[in-house]
Order: structure tokens, then C-alpha cells, then sequence
């Protein structure tokens, strides 16, 4: 009995190590919209089991393994024991980022699975966060003249994913123009307007002043935060 114990054992050790192979894993958090690596954020390794049939698949996801980001955006899975059974697949994620727990798709994930018992490296991309923003005036329009004006135009991050075909965002997402003895003037000597939702990134701000007869234009980037409440000035 004892030896028939022993033979059990054995090849159950065997078969367990035949259904997991060591799988190592180096990752990138990185934001395109921030033009930087997301440091901070939490990733784990996700273990996807699928079932049911071809036209109707079921699946369940558990998170086996997490890490932390350092400076760079990056962390390490090291010989992380994956099975290599071909109802299981394996993906990363990032579940907490800037202060906030993140959703991922569990049945919707259709790509970015890793390939058991052999070293792998991906870059995570997270590049849509919310952020919000006030633009706040200071002495509009005062002085001015006849012919005076204030143009002011924002736009939403311009960005680009690597393999992607086409850039994301850039659309306009403020504008506004004042003139001299428009209904609204004069203007009180500080105003700010409503929050504005946008998505964290680098903002364009285009701002078009004829004061006192003189044009100027400037551009400027603005970098807004994920979650981050952004006051713009714009002094006259």
C-alpha cells in the first residue's frame, strides 16, 4: 500500500508539472496621452478559463499575481507558473491607477495573452482618464477699444499608439471669443467659467488677443493630470 502511495504521488507530481510551465513577464504601464510611464499603479496577472460553446463561450477570471510599478512604468513576473492547458489564458492589467481601482474586460479580451513557458514583454497601455479644468479671466477686456477682442480655443490630447493606424483625441474642447463691447462687457476682473470633462494628456491652448489695437498669439501646452481639477488663466 505504501509503495502504491508513492507511485501515486509521484505521478502526480509529474502531471502537476507537465500543467504549469514557469512563465517570465516584464511590463510597461505606460500613458500616451501624459507622454510618460505610469508609476505607481498596481498590475496583475490575470488567469482567464473559458467553457461552454463555440457559439456561446463563458468565462471566469481570477488575478493570481500583482505588482507595483516603480519610476519607470515597469514590474516583473518572474518565473510565474502558468497552466498550459488550452481552456486557461493569460493576461496583464492595471486595477488601481492614480489614486483610483481601473475595470478590465474579462470575456471582451481579445488580445495581449501570453505565451505560456516562454519570456514575454508588452506594454500596457492606459491613455483615457478623465480630468476637468476651469479657465479663469483675469481683467477681461480691461483696458480696451474699439475692436478688441479675445479668442481663446482648447484642445483635447493628440496622441499616438505604437501599431495603431490613426493618432487619438485632438478635438476641440473650450472655445471661446469676447469683444470690445460685446453684451457681456464690461467684465468683471476675475471670472471663471464652469468645469470642463476632458482627457488627461497634453492640452493645446491657442490664445488670439487684439488689445488696444496690438495682435499677439500664443500657444501653449498644458499637461492635466487623470482626476485633476485644472485652473487655466488667461490674463489679459
Amino acid at each position: 500500500m505504501k509503495y502504491s502511495t508513492h507511485i501515486f504521488l509521484c505521478l502526480l507530481a509529474i502531471t502537476l508539472c507537465h500543467c504549469k510551465r514557469k512563465t517570465n513577464i516584464s511590463l510597461t504601464a505606460y500613458n500616451y496621452a501624459l507622454a510618460e510611464p505610469i508609476a505607481g499603479a498596481n498590475v496583475v496577472i490575470v488567469e482567464r478559463k473559458s467553457g461552454g460553446g463555440v457559439f456561446s463561450p463563458m468565462y471566469s477570471c481570477k488575478e493570481i499575481s500583482q505588482a507595483t510599478t516603480d519610476a519607470n512604468g515597469e514590474c516583473v513576473f518572474d518565473k510565474t507558473r502558468l497552466k498550459t492547458r488550452e481552456s486557461y489564458d493569460y493576461f496583464a492589467v492595471v486595477n488601481y491607477a492614480y489614486g483610483k481601482a481601473q475595470s478590465y474586460p474579462c470575456g471582451g479580451k481579445t488580445s495581449g495573452f501570453f505565451n505560456v513557458g516562454k519570456t514575454n514583454s508588452q506594454v500596457l497601455n492606459y491613455s483615457d482618464f478623465e480630468c476637468y479644468f476651469k479657465v479663469q479671466y483675469n481683467n477681461k477686456l480691461n483696458p480696451a477699444q474699439t475692436g478688441d477682442s479675445l479668442y481663446l480655443y482648447i484642445s483635447s490630447p493628440k496622441y499616438t499608439v505604437p501599431d495603431q493606424p490613426y493618432p487619438f483625441g485632438g478635438g476641440g474642447v473650450f472655445i471661446n471669443w469676447n469683444f470690445y463691447g460685446d453684451p457681456g462687457y464690461p467684465y468683471n476682473s476675475l471670472i471663471q467659467t464652469n468645469i470642463v470633462k476632458s482627457n488627461a494628456g497634453k492640452h493645446v491652448l491657442y490664445v488670439y488677443k487684439k488689445k488696444m489695437g496690438v495682435v499677439t498669439q500664443t500657444w501653449d501646452t498644458i499637461k492635466i493630470y487623470p482626476y485633476t481639477t485644472k485652473i487655466i488663466e488667461i490674463n489679459w
